[in-house]
């Protein structure tokens, strides 16, 4: 009877690995042993049979999964080849609203690495903060440029740091403008993403941005993602493509949001 439970207990708890795994593109064994409240030795144990299973492949420290993730979940270096001409020129348009001296956060994303991108050479300062390591990356080419990263567990889908840590840094700091990027954006549910970490760190750069500007492509546009982070009553200023239609500019613009296409 007590080995029928365990390998009951086994199945639930592979289950839940794979569910996380399926979400997040990688697991680590520290955190899975403290979410399900087991020892390391049995985690390491479910991840040998999820690899078996052809679930994930076991890499020190934990496991990454064996499932292209879809386009809504794809690895960063994927996503960036989406729709790669429209981000550059949201970004271009993007980095026209900055001013030298200002403070800004730029979340994780394709379309917000072309705003530090498209930063011009002559200012005489820029503080930037980021959690994303392809914006932090792109930050660091500018002589002028004041770079910070918050501490935190790196999200390797997006390559983003998440966590507490990183939600009491961005706390730290009362920015000029935040670039916010999404899963998705309409005007019922505003704009939606799908990991929870990340929307709650999304949230917070809402909160410490003076002004925000969302940072999108028309794809996303009546995308509705399982996590709703702000509705477009706090968000400033819509930059996003050509190919967002006449009428969903003008349903935008009717929640008070200024919409750019450009």
């Amino acid at each position: 009877m007590d080995n029928q439970e365990s390998a009951l207990l086994a199945v639930e708890r592979q289950r839940i690995i794979a569910e996380i795994l399926k979400r997040e593109g990688a697991v680590r064994t520290v955190e899975l042993c403290e979410l399900l409240r087991v020892s390391a030795v049995t985690i390491r144990a479910d991840l040998r049979d999820l690899e078996s299973a052809g679930v994930c492949s076991i890499i020190w420290g934990g496991a990454v999964s064996k499932t292209p993730p879809t386009e809504e979940e794809a690895f960063l270096d994927q996503r960036s080849i989406l729709h790669r001409e429209r981000k550059q020129r949201i970004g271009q348009r993007a980095a026209q609203l900055i001013t030298s001296g200002q403070t800004i956060i730029v979340d994780a994303g394709t379309t917000t690495v072309e705003i530090i991108k498209h930063l011009p050479q002559t200012f005489d300062y820029l503080r930037v903060i980021t959690p994303a390591l392809n914006v932090a990356a792109a930050a660091s080419s500018y002589a002028y440029l004041e770079l910070i990263m918050p501490g935190g567990i790196l999200r390797p889908i997006t390559r983003s740091l998440i966590g507490p840590q990183t939600l009491h840094s961005l706390r730290l700091f009362n920015a000029d403008w935040t670039f916010l990027a999404c899963g998705g954006f309409d005007v019922p549910h505003g704009v939606t993403a799908s990991n929870t970490l990340e929307a709650e760190i999304k949230r917070t750069m809402v909160e410490q941005g003076a002004r925000v500007a969302l940072v999108a492509d028309s794809s996303k546009y009546g995308i509705v993602r399982s996590l709703n982070v702000a509705p477009l009553t706090e968000i400033d200023v819509l930059i996003t493509d050509d190919q967002l239609a006449d009428e969903a500019a003008v349903a935008l613009s009717t929640t008070g949001i200024e919409v750019i296409r450009s």
